[in-house]
């Protein structure tokens, strides 16, 4: 393969002038480091972690409040919808009828 000389001029005169890249350098940490802390800032999963003290919290208060709604023995009128429902449990009895 012949070499053309004017493309040789050209390659060499392309590799002899590289691209000034030092502004695009300045700050490169910083913007990048700036970049990732704000996608990570309004991740869901982020928010999520954030918020899950406060689920927690909210888990915690739901189950003393509905524990502190039943007690260990049944009232009078649970124990007389029992009865009259006709020998069947109390769980069958609130059933629908169609699920019976």
């Amino acid at each position: 393969m012949k070499s053309d000389p004017q493309l040789d001029a050209l390659f060499r005169a392309a590799r002899d002038a590289a691209p000034d890249t030092s502004r695009n350098e300045f700050g490169f940490e910083t913007r990048l480091l700036a970049r990732l802390r704000e996608e990570r800032r309004g991740s869901w999963i982020t928010i999520a972690l954030r918020l899950s003290p406060f689920f927690a919290a909210l888990v915690v208060a739901a189950a003393v409040w509905c524990r502190s709604y039943t007690g260990i023995e049944p009232d009078a009128s649970y124990a007389f919808d029992a009865v009259r429902s006709g020998g069947t449990s109390a769980l069958v009895a609130w059933l629908p009828e169609a699920d019976r």
